[in-house]
């Protein structure tokens, strides 16, 4: 009944909407038909912290609060040991039963890592340099004196012979993604950390955590999710050589661009040989960067990349069943939930046309954004077009009337935002491999003389290639978007995500400057609803990646994608300066998110800024994994810092920005908070909105590579590369 009364109010929604609210969208994608290229991968069989009734039993056994508490113990006795131990416990074991059976076989939780000294530690970080806020100064110097907290190395000295830990034979010290939730080295965390990292001076310990995915690529040829065997069968978004490029143009390390190399390639092949397929389609050379006539149409044939495996067995149907000896394709570090989900979902059958496939969850992991509903498709429910109507196929970033989702439950909206990942052409891991591809093909280059090998020249035709099909599939021409691909129903995506940004930091200075323009305005239209920070989709779900949530990893990919779209040539002088003021608004804003959250959670800064008076908990200030928005869209702040702890992609994006805009940013503005400032502290006042003079008509660059007479070059620093 329940059911029938949501599906009636996602029905009335339609109604009232369809009319009003629909934005027109002529575009019309091709049809698509593709080949699953990718290879079957196994899952990790490790008897313990893999699969096994050890493992089912003792996670759905309700023995620890956190799935991921089990998998992080080392054992105290040989495995085999432990397996005999576990077998001579009666079939009806109680949770104390359990309880006992793990404390005498195991290990306290993560005591296989301890703190750990950075040897490369500075005092003086080179990023704070330029910033002359008092406040900024302190609040920049608190985040520096974050590394030092979070640094750990592997501690396996006391396992007896044949006794085993989770933990990956990780060489160097690495920084934890969170103080309170990880205790391993994390792949997509590791990006930002190092980012700031090298803001910090730290390029040492930078160094030291990138040796440590190549070697993680040299086992088991790629970056698992993270530096423990339950991750060895997944990955997250390959940024592997976007975290070499980073360190190079800061140290100019040659040799080790040379060393990492091979393993770049390495990463490169194993995501074209278990995440790739063809798709063919008919080609419009109106959509082609490099239109000839003879391209006007044609049937082409082009390799793209999917989150998630093709797995030896792809459902978990054994998972519903109470009296199974299997456990299924749960994951390892969230098997009840998982657990629970299956249930959920065969408990509803009649609302979702299929099981949901585990290599769903799988994908889910590597795309890092789940859960969220930015996957959701008319493909993957039953709930009819009363839901998945035109209505909810928004292309165009405008704030909904009103949320269709509401009508589902968590659980239901977990598995309607997982289902369809593992058969989508996502446009931000597309343009991640596009800039794998090119930042590959120049080092190449780079070590050969800057002379563009054979070698060089295959890895750029295939990111011009893939660049090309997410022109013809993802981009939308009538509002300058890119949305992801749907294989399932040959058509854009339902939701549109902020994901889909991405492509303009990967090529946004080679798009025709119309469609860079379109992009620009649609960004803007975004940043005027939501000031405080961008969220992932546009549907408040109570899902951790949709709105009201924001997250710094999302919001300094919108920073490089505007500052993509700003080397855009073909754009007029007064767009680019625009261009460039808009960037700094955002970059004002999530240091404001950030610094407002820490303040109030009891950040100081010693003779500048006293504590904030409503502060509780004892804490000296936290920087959260996201933060939310008001209904005005403007940040909110908490004083809670229950369930947080200090999470270190925010600490590195926040130096980044720091550093990268140390003489444009300015003392945060908290809102319904004044700064309880030491008397007698100058602070550096808000800056004006940038003001750019008209130009004339004929004071625009366009595409050409030099600039006529009448055009002013703006001159902008692109890197090494």
């Amino acid at each position: 009944m329940q059911l029938l009364i949501n599906l009636s109010l996602a029905f009335a929604w339609t109604v009232a909407t369809a009319l009003s609210a629909v934005v027109a969208d002529p575009y019309s994608a091709p049809r698509v038909t593709f080949q699953d290229l990718r290879l079957q991968q196994k899952i990790c069989s490790h008897p313990l912290y893999c699969e096994g009734p050890i493992l089912r039993r003792i996670q759905l056994g309700g023995v620890f609060d956190s799935d991921k508490t089990f998998i992080d113990m080392p054992t105290r006795k040989p495995v085999s040991q432990v397996v005999d131990a576990f077998n001579k416990l009666p079939a009806n074991a109680t949770r104390d039963d359990l309880a006992k059976f793990v404390s005498d076989n195991f290990h306290p939780a993560g005591c296989d890592i301890k703190q750990a000294e950075l040897d490369d530690w500075t005092d003086d970080p080179p990023f704070l340099k330029g910033v002359t806020d008092p406040v900024l100064r302190g609040y920049g110097m608190a985040l520096h004196n974050q590394w030092k907290g979070l640094a750990r190395q592997r501690n396996t000295d006391f396992l007896c012979d044949g006794c085993e830990t989770s933990l990956l034979p990780v060489k160097h010290t690495f920084i934890v993604g969170g103080a309170n939730s990880t205790r391993e080295p994390r792949y997509w965390d590791t990006y930002y950390i190092v980012l700031g990292l090298l803001k910090s001076g730290l390029n040492g310990t930078a160094r030291g955590m990138l040796q440590n995915l190549l070697d993680l690529v040299g086992i088991y040829g790629f970056v698992p999710t993270g530096g423990r065997i339950y991750f060895t069968d997944r990955s997250e978004p390959p940024l592997l050589a976007l975290m070499v490029k980073n360190y190079y143009e800061a140290t100019l390390d040659l040799d080790f661009v040379a060393r990492a190399l091979p393993m770049l390639k390495a990463e490169h092949k194993y995501w074209d040989t278990y995440r790739s397929i063809n798709v063919t389609y008919t080609r419009s050379g109106n959509s082609s960067l490099s239109r000839r006539q003879s391209d006007l149409f044609q049937t082409v044939t082009s390799k793209t990349t999917l989150f998630g495996p093709s797995l030896f067995q792809t459902a978990v149907q054994s998972a519903s069943d109470e009296s199974s000896d299997s456990e299924g394709f749960l994951r390892p570090e969230s098997y009840s939930t998982d657990y629970s989900t299956f249930k959920t979902q065969f408990a509803a059958a009649n609302l979702f046309s299929t099981a949901i496939p585990t290599d769903n969850l799988y994908a889910a992991t590597e795309a890092g954004t789940a859960p969220s509903v930015q996957y959701a498709s008319v493909q993957t429910a039953m709930a009819g077009p009363s839901l998945f109507s035109t209505s909810l196929r928004r292309r165009d970033v405008t704030m909904p009337d009103s949320n269709p989702f509401a009508a589902f439950t968590k659980n239901e909206l977990s598995i309607l935002g997982s289902i369809n990942i593992n058969s989508t052409i996502a446009t931000n891991l597309n343009s991640i491999m596009y800039q794998v591809e090119v930042t590959i093909a120049n080092f190449i280059s780079l070590l050969n003389n800057k002379t563009d090998t054979a070698e060089c020249t295959s890895y750029r035709q295939r990111a011009s290639e893939r660049r090309q099909t997410l022109l013809d599939l993802s981009y939308n021409p009538s509002t300058g978007l890119f949305s992801d691909f749907h294989l399932t129903s040959g058509q854009q995506t339902d939701v549109w995500s902020v994901n889909s940004l991405w492509p303009y930091w990967a090529f946004g200075d080679s798009l025709p400057a119309e469609s860079a323009q379109k992009a620009i305005d649609s960004i803007s239209k975004l940043h005027k609803r939501f000031s405080g920070g961008l969220p992932n989709t546009l549907y408040n779900t109570t899902l951790n990646w949709d709105y009201p949530k924001i997250q710094p990893p999302l919001q300094h990919m919108i920073v490089q994608s505007v500052l993509g779209l700003q080397q855009n040539t073909g754009l007029t002088k007064r767009s680019s300066a625009a261009t460039n003021g808009f960037a700094v608004s955002l970059v004002q804003n999530s240091i404001d998110a950030a610094f407002c959250n820490w303040y109030t959670t009891g950040g100081d800064v010693p003779g500048v800024l006293n504590q904030y008076e409503g502060a509780t908990g004892g804490s000296t200030g936290m920087n959260f994994e996201f933060y939310s928005l008001g209904d005005d869209g403007d940040i909110t702040t908490t004083t809670s810092t229950a369930g947080q702890g200090d999470y270190t992609w925010t600490n590195g994006v926040m130096v980044w920005l720091l550093g990268q805009f140390s003489s444009q940013v300015t003392t945060p503005t908290c809102p319904n908070i004044v700064l309880n400032l030491v008397r007698n502290t100058t602070v550096t006042p808000t800056l004006p909105p940038v003001v750019t003079p008209t130009p004339s008509p004929s004071s625009t660059c366009g595409r050409q590579k030099k600039c006529s007479t009448n055009c002013r070059c703006i001159v902008r620093r692109r890197g090494v590369f």
